[in-house]
């Protein structure tokens, strides 16, 4: 017991010494720092009153016309009157070349070293500023050129820095001050408030040490110094002197009382060692009882505080320490129910709110929202400005919510809203106001973003009793909204199995390349007035292993909903290109047209990609033609203009797909660089004399052309349609009237075969393949 109040005494005592040094020397470095401010206001106080000195003699009348005239006697007079007047202690006049010719107080001529310096600066400045020393004399001196008009002279106007300098400046702030410069024979101290004695260990003492703070031993006081140019450039330097004996002054006493009540204390210690002893036992059963509550969690009851002033102390450790575990575990469990990016429920929190919602009767709407085309910011702007999205739109949603209603991260980009108490048409026209507040431009740091999103609901008990199934089946309505390019949708029953199918076929697709189970087929595109094949338009197949074949417009949507369409686009581009390389050896050239998905538009590195295979495969970039259908285009027209420029750069041909089903204008479609119009087969199949369809497709051939353009028509099914789209003076047409989509080798076979038996006026020919 004694020793450890002893060790704790002296632990006392050094922690008092450490902090007592380290708190002078942070008091002592902010008055010099104070000191330095005060020197600098201090030095240009000074220093605007030589200037104005200066500026006043070198303007006036009598004194510039004796300059110009030469007359020395008088410039001596007047360099001793203004002298006097403004309190130089230095007055000089230089011809135009700074060679000295007269002083005030009959002064003598100083050296040359010391005017080559000042009048470099003012030859360069047109005025200087500088000190100078003049016979062990350390002076500020300004320069002034003498006007009169044409310049005639230069004035120098100084004061000295001496002791009563250094004594004002100490008045100011306390600190002793020094003047001095360096040279080869060491340190000189022109003026200070140190007593005359000190001065000289001062010189031995100082060295020069850039700006930095240090310490100092002048005989046996210490300071803490600092030092700095007395004026820009110069070597001489004022030392700021603060002193470590008066600082300390006032903790010795501390530190003596410190010693004596550490004595008193082991004393005292002794005396109490027994009493503290036998009063001990009790208070540590109590502590122990308190700390295995708190090892089993239970943190309602305080520790009893009772015994001696260590127990009362350790009890007081022991309440904080679990006050402290409290608040952590709080904590941790605030983190283990809410997501870090959004401060949001997650999805763990989301769910066990939702169960406690459906325990509790009655309705609850479930939401699972996504961003749309949230995987394309992320990789064109960068994660860091996706996570700023994503805690806008969170933002957004908790903003529209109250506070009975629950918005939680389920993780990504995908958002749950919970709204108990709402039946399935309140909850709809909730989430369309949602859908309609997230469309408003998102305010980011840098930037204003446009974001739509995707809902999708499912309510209780309508469509669920549990947790899980709502869930599941708001996930299948997001999929349904996302598949009708954003807005609201809600769970319509029966599209779990449609869900799984799609979910498998998703899954399966990223499989098919690997396991070669996509195919191409080539569909014709012939001339329509001479019956040649001119194009082909490829077409991907798909045979799943189990489902069987898959309809392109059921598997293609999801390669764009899982991302997977850029791989699929250029497995594609690559197997044409191929196909295409082959027909060419074997003597048949034929245009390639393959279809873009409004996802392909998005990627940057698609052009390289052509521009490569194109050369891989020895593929005219001109027989290559790029099909985009209508509706792609306009998701975004600015960016797929840029798009198609790019594309069109490489080479190859560009043509509009399905048009008429979108909502382009001529002003939008005028800008395209497009070289072909396929009219969608919605207008051809049923093309009849006098119909709207007719109105319609007549009408597109003829804007085409006057544009420029190809038209051709497919869907082309009989030879009524035939007819009329000839008469119309389309330029080319496909449809299973001539061919269905053929396998690359089946595809020449019909192409020679239909060359060398077909009339030219004759294009109803063979749909068996």
């Amino acid at each position: 017991m004694i020793a450890v109040v002893a060790a704790a005494q002296l632990a006392t005592f050094a922690v008092v010494t450490v902090a007592t040094q380290r708190a002078v020397s942070s008091r002592l470095e902010q008055e010099l720092s104070v000191g330095h401010r005060v020197w600098e206001q201090f030095q240009q106080t000074r220093s605007e009153q030589l200037l104005a000195s200066a500026s006043v003699l070198a303007d006036d009348f009598g004194f510039r016309a004796a300059v110009a005239s030469g007359d020395v006697p008088t410039l001596r007079s007047a360099l001793d009157n203004h002298g006097t007047r403004v309190g130089a202690d230095l007055a000089w006049l230089l011809d135009r070349d700074g060679r000295w010719q007269a002083s005030a107080h009959g002064m003598a001529a100083p050296a040359p070293a010391v005017l080559a310096g000042i009048m470099q600066q003012a030859g360069r400045d047109g005025l200087a500023l500088q000190t100078v020393v003049v016979k062990d004399a350390l002076y500020l001196v300004v320069v002034l050129p003498v006007m009169a008009p044409e310049q005639v002279g230069w004035l120098a106007i100084g004061r000295r820095y001496d002791d009563t300098v250094a004594q004002q400046y100490r008045s100011l702030t306390g600190l002793e001050a020094a003047f001095v410069t360096t040279d080869g024979a060491g340190t000189r101290v022109h003026a200070s408030t140190l007593p005359a004695e000190q001065r000289a260990m001062f010189a031995n003492a100082w060295t020069p040490g850039g700006d930095q703070v240090h310490e100092l031993a002048v005989g046996p006081d210490h300071y803490l110094s600092d030092s700095h140019p007395l004026t820009r450039g110069d070597d001489a330097r004022l030392v700021l002197l603060d002193s470590y004996d008066r600082a300390l002054a006032p903790y010795r006493t501390l530190r003596s009382r410190i010693l004596l009540l550490s004595g008193l204390a082991t004393l005292l210690a002794v005396g109490v060692a027994v009493a503290l002893g036998r009063g001990i036992s009790l208070p540590v059963s109590r502590l122990a009882q308190a700390a295995q509550r708190i090892q089993a969690g239970d943190y309602s009851q305080a520790p009893v505080s009772g015994g001696s002033r260590e127990i009362v102390e350790l009890a007081g450790a022991f309440g904080r320490m679990q006050a402290d575990i409290a608040a952590r575990e709080e904590r941790i469990l605030h983190q283990a129910h809410h997501d870090g990016l959004t401060g949001l429920p997650n999805r763990r929190h989301a769910y066990d709110r939702l169960r406690a919602a459906i325990d509790a009767g009655g309705e609850v709407a479930v939401l699972v929202m996504d961003v749309n085309r949230f995987k394309e910011i992320n990789d064109t702007l960068g994660h860091a400005f996706g996570d700023q999205v994503l805690r806008e739109v969170a933002q957004r949603l908790r903003g529209a919510l109250d506070d009975t209603q629950l918005v939680a991260r389920l993780g990504g980009d995908e958002f749950m809203v919970m709204l108990p108490g709402l039946s399935c048409e309140a909850a709809h026209a909730q989430a369309q106001a949602l859908w309609h507040a997230l469309k408003q431009p998102l305010d980011l740091s840098t930037t204003r973003v446009g974001v739509e999103g995707s809902f999708g609901l499912a309510c209780h008990p309508q469509h669920g009793d549990d947790p899980d199934t709502l869930l599941r089946r708001a996930d299948i309505a997001l999929y349904d909204a996302k598949a009708a390019h954003g807005g609201v949708a809600v769970y319509q029953p029966g599209r779990d199995e449609s869900h799984l199918r799609q979910l498998q076929l998703m899954t399966d697709l990223r499989q098919a390349i690997a396991g070669g189970q996509l195919e191409l087929k080539f569909q014709p595109k012939l001339d329509a007035a001479s019956a040649h094949v001119q194009h082909v338009e490829a077409l991907v197949r798909w045979r799943h292993p189990v489902l069987g074949p898959v309809a392109p417009d059921e598997f293609i949507p999801l390669a764009e909903r899982s991302g997977f369409i850029h791989e699929l686009t250029r497995f594609v581009l690559d197997q044409a290109m191929a196909s295409n390389a082959g027909w060419r050896a074997g003597g048949l050239d034929l245009g390639l047209a393959v279809n873009l998905s409004a996802m392909d538009l998005l990627d940057a590195d698609l052009p390289d990609y052509i521009e490569q295979k194109l050369a891989a495969h020895g593929v005219p970039a001109a027989r290559m033609i790029l099909e985009v259908t209508e509706s792609a285009l306009m998701q975004d027209i600015e960016y797929a203009l840029r798009m198609l420029h790019r594309l069109k750069a490489c080479g190859v041909r560009l043509a509009i797909d399905d048009f008429g089903t979108g909502y382009s204008s001529l002003a939008q479609l005028k800008r395209m660089p497009v070289d072909e119009l396929k009219i969608d087969k919605s207008f051809v199949m049923q093309l009849e004399e006098g119909s709207d369809d007719a109105v319609i497709v007549r009408s597109t051939i003829e804007l085409g052309h006057n544009m420029g353009l190809s038209v051709i028509a497919e869907g082309v099914e009989n030879d009524r349609a035939l007819a009329l789209l000839r008469h119309y003076r389309c330029d080319m047409v496909q449809g299973y009237l001539f061919s269905a989509p053929l396998g690359s080798a089946d595809l020449l076979d019909w192409c020679r075969r239909r060359e060398a038996a077909t009339p030219a006026d004759d294009l109803t020919l063979e749909t068996d393949a």
